[in-house]
């Protein structure tokens, strides 16, 4: 499985009912799209729910490199590109991604970058994150590693607002809309 996010940073007057509005009508587009596990409409509004800007953040739970390579290449994106231009695309190698029936119940999200140590040796930081799930409020988890820059990247998806671990940067969201492949 691959993560994969964006993140476009928006002006602090920008109406974010253009991307609410956005969500609700397209974000059925990728519902069965081939090759995802699960999209994520991310987006926060400055100064609500812990976020210092207006933002729209996708994140997305690939099954298949296939699938990725074609979102990215395809007219869903292009037309991401052509309102808000072609945005810098994390990815990163997961170690698990976990949602249970009830996510599009989903309200709020946390995601984490965390950096690894080099000291620390993959298994352990891997079975470290195993037993990182959250509480019953929590409807998605995912933990993955960016290998260009060594750093852990953790999503929960939730009913409630979550406290980040620490130790790292943390981006709160609202969840607009969950697909599922």
């Amino acid at each position: 499985m691959i993560a994969m996010r964006y993140r476009i940073a928006l002006p602090a007057d920008y109406p974010m009912e253009i991307i609410e509005r956005r969500i609700a009508e397209r974000g059925h587009l990728t519902d069965g799209l081939l090759g995802l596990g699960l999209k994520a409409y991310l987006y926060s509004r400055a100064g609500e729910d812990g976020a210092a800007v207006n933002a729209y953040a996708p994140f997305y739970l690939w099954r298949t490199s296939e699938g990725m390579r074609d979102f990215l290449s395809g007219p869903g994106f292009a037309a991401l590109c052509a309102s808000f231009g072609r945005p810098a695309v994390e990815s990163a190698f997961a170690w698990f991604g976990q949602w249970r029936g009830d996510v599009a119940e989903a309200r709020y999200a946390l995601v984490e970058r965390l950096p690894m140590a080099a000291s620390a040796g993959m298994d352990v930081l891997k079975a470290a994150q195993e037993g990182w799930r959250g509480g019953e409020d929590v409807l998605a988890v995912a933990a993955a590693f960016d290998p260009a820059s060594w750093t852990l990247v953790r999503l929960s998806l939730s009913r409630r607002m979550r406290e980040p671990a620490g130790g790292g940067v943390s981006e709160f969201y609202r969840v607009g809309r969950v697909s599922l492949g």
